[in-house]
Formats: structure tokens, sequence, C-alpha cells
């Protein structure tokens, strides 16, 4: 009796320990929640290793507006030939020299090309002060050019209308056949032009003053930059001269050097071409 007793105590007990076990498991939601918490966790400790870069601008981002650099831009000066920067107090000046090169280094002979780059190191030595001497590439912009064109297939297209409609479908005379021709030039002008990207490249030098004043700084980075300019004409004998804000921005300016129009029409053929 005390054996049946006892049996009967430890089956209870242990029904009573099985059911607080199963009540102290996680449910199934909790555990898929749980399981979402590890692999969120997990994406966000391989973003962070590989993605710093890019994901905390994305976090400190306001307004959609990301600050870079805290420090103000340069700005163009009134002479519109140089950009003045501004900082601690002092001016700081900038001024751009164009160096035309005619002919690519693929295009010379070894003997020329050791004459290019001996012309080029005389370059080197003919200011005492620093400055800057580069290559760029840029994409040119032709969406004024290419608006002139489609401005005149516009034209082209209402004369020759004007003229099919005078003379009727099966009327002919010089004027339409002249009026025909110059649809399709400006029509094959336009399709080539459209769809073709230019690039350009720029050679040029960089000189900067710093002066108190605007004023002062401006007069001796535009000075230095003249005596640059001479000095690059007579070794290369080249036509050497000081950029204006239309060209040297080309130079400096992300917006100018691959312009938004470049960058959609890139977007959208590649799009294309993907079949998207």
């Amino acid at each position: 009796m005390n054996g049946l007793f006892r049996k009967k105590s430890l089956l209870c007990n242990s029904a009573h320990c099985l059911h607080v076990n199963n009540a102290n498991l996680p449910s199934e939601n909790v555990k898929f929640i749980l399981a979402v918490i590890v692999l969120l966790v997990d994406l966000l400790a391989f973003s962070t290793k590989y993605y710093t870069y890019f994901l905390i601008p994305a976090f400190k981002m306001k307004n959609r507006t990301i600050v870079l650099n805290p420090r103000d831009t340069y700005r163009v000066a009134p002479s519109n030939d140089c950009i003045v920067i501004q900082e601690n107090g002092s001016f700081s000046v900038s001024a751009f020299v164009k160096i035309p090169v005619y002919k690519s280094a693929s295009e010379m002979t070894q003997d020329e090309r050791i004459d290019f780059s001996k012309a080029f190191t005389r370059i080197l030595t003919i200011s005492r002060d620093p400055f800057k001497l580069a290559t760029q590439m840029y994409v040119v912009n032709k969406d004024d050019y290419i608006q002139e064109i489609r401005n005149k297939l516009d034209e082209a297209e209402a004369r020759y209308a004007d003229l099919n409609a005078k003379l009727g479908p099966t009327g002919t005379s010089p004027d339409l056949e002249r009026a025909k021709g110059e649809l399709t030039m400006w029509r094959n002008l336009f399709d080539n032009v459209s769809k073709v990207r230019s690039n350009a490249l720029a050679t040029f030098a960089m000189v900067t003053a710093n002066a108190p004043t605007e004023e002062e700084a401006t007069a001796i980075a535009l000075q230095k930059a003249e005596e640059l300019a001479a000095g690059v004409s007579a070794a290369l004998g080249v036509s050497a001269y000081v950029m204006n804000a239309n060209e040297f921005l080309q130079l400096i300016e992300p917006e100018q050097i691959i312009p938004f129009s470049t960058i959609s029409a890139q977007m959208e053929e590649k799009t294309a071409s993907l079949g998207v």
C-alpha cells in the first residue's frame, strides 16, 4: 500500500514537472520572433562590416541633405576668371590656365614623345610658386546643341509638309526635293548626336594665392596665372590662356563634369539594355 502510494506520488510529481516545463518552453510565435531578431542582428553585423561608409551617412541624414564638408564652398569671383574661398579671415583665390594639347601621345613617334615629355618637364620649372598641373576628362553637355538641332529639324519638317501639301501627293519641284534633302540631313544629324556620348580631355594648370583681402588675392592669382600662361606658351609653342568660369567649372564641378541629363540618359540606356 505504501509502495503504491509512493508510485502515485512519483507519477504526480513527474506530471507536474512536465506540465511546468512545458509551460516554461517558448511558443512557436516567440521562436519565430527570436529567429527574426537574430537574422536582423546578423544582417546588421554584416552591413556594418562592409558598408559602414554608406550606412553612417544614411543614419545621420536629415531632410535628405548630407553635409560632406562644413566649410563654405568656393564661389566664382566677380571677374568670372577665378574662384574664391574665405577661411579664417583670409582669402584663397585660384585661377586656371588652359594648356591646349593638339596631339595625343599615341599618335606620336618615340622621339616626339621624348621631346613632349621634356617640354612638360620645363613647365614645372617656369614658376617658383607651386601650382597644380592636371588633365581632366569630362562629358560634353550637348543639351543646347541638341535642342538647336531639334528646332532646325522641326522647321525642316514644317517646310517640307507645307510644300508637300501645296503640290499634292504626285507633285514634285526642286524646292520640294531641296526641303526633303534638308529634312533628311537634320534628322540624321539629330539621331547621331543624340545617341553618341561625347567626351573631352582638357589639360590645365591651377595657381593659388592667399591674401588678407579678396581683391589682393585675386590680383596676385591672376598675375601668377598670366605669367604661367606665357611660360607654357613659350615652352610648348601653344596659346595658353587664363580660363573663364564657363571653362574651368567643367573641370572642378561634378554636375558639369558629368551633367545630370547625361547620367539620366545613361541610366535609361542601361535599363533598356537589361530589358527592364
